[in-house]
């Protein structure tokens, strides 16, 4: 039996009992927060500082799509940034790991629908093959969200937002990434069709300043069982709505810019 859709009971809550359908894959409903989110990393600079080796920028997403593993942001977090020092780190946080290039928009995208910037990691990740676990298998277009769909439960925003890090590297040498998870609604479609606008189900207290470059997913009851797909990457936040960039729009843009490169 399919979870009953309640807009105020947290997405946790509704499939703590049922599976949700990713990639054709089931997922136990009390992990598909949890899931779905490990695609979302903090957006990490290499730093030539003894100190602060690393600098935390803003978040990314990470998805494989055409048997490359590629690492998604926007370009607006990378402004003074010198994009070949963007980098991974392993589990342990021990070795920091460099792309193998990037494409984009450069210097400087002109609308929203071009902000974003992709980044190799296919090479590092024959290297180090842990780092495979954290791309989203992308390799189908997903359905693009429809705004007033019934069918739509909820959309599951992730991200690493600047004031939520803490980079205490002078008392503890200890580098705390939080990730912040964020419930929306599809909400309007802007007059560009490559972006979506959703609404968070419960305003923010603080403005998340730093998830822009984070995942989005949607849940979506399909023949009565939910499934979740990819639906884009964060452009810009507040504490009550969100701009994504539609998942079919980051595919056709990660199929042009390494077919042409």
């Amino acid at each position: 039996m399919a979870p009953t859709h309640h807009p105020d009971i947290p997405v946790l809550d509704q499939f703590a009992g049922h599976g949700v359908e990713v990639n054709g894959l089931i997922v136990p409903g009390r992990a598909i927060e949890s899931t779905l989110a490990r695609h979302a990393l903090n957006l990490v600079v290499n730093n030539p500082d003894e100190t602060f080796k690393v600098s935390l920028i803003g978040s990314a997403t990470a998805v494989c799509r055409g048997g490359r593993e590629i690492l998604l942001t926007t370009q607006h977090q990378l402004r003074g940034v010198e994009p070949t020092q963007v980098s991974m780190l392993t589990d342990s946080g021990s070795h920091i790991i460099t792309s193998g290039g990037y494409r984009g928009f450069l210097p400087h995208p002109q609308t929203d629908a071009h902000d974003i910037v992709a980044f190799d990691f296919a090479e590092p990740c024959k290297d180090r093959p842990e780092l495979r676990k954290h791309f989203f298998d992308l390799s189908k277009v997903p359905p693009d969200v429809a705004v007033g769909d019934p069918a739509v439960i909820a959309m599951l925003l992730s991200g690493y937002p600047a004031a939520d890090q803490n980079y205490d590297v002078y008392e503890n040498n200890h580098l705390g990434l939080v990730r912040r998870q964020v419930v929306c609604q599809p909400h309007a479609q802007p007059s560009d069709n490559a972006l979506l606008t959703v609404r968070v189900v419960r305003p923010l207290e603080r403005h998340p300043d730093g998830m822009s470059g984070g995942s989005a997913f949607v849940i979506r009851l399909e023949r009565g069982r939910p499934h979740a797909y990819f639906a884009g990457i964060i452009i810009r936040g507040g504490r009550d709505f969100f701009t994504i960039m539609r998942a079919s729009v980051v595919c056709a843009f990660i199929d042009t810019v390494f077919r042409s490169g």
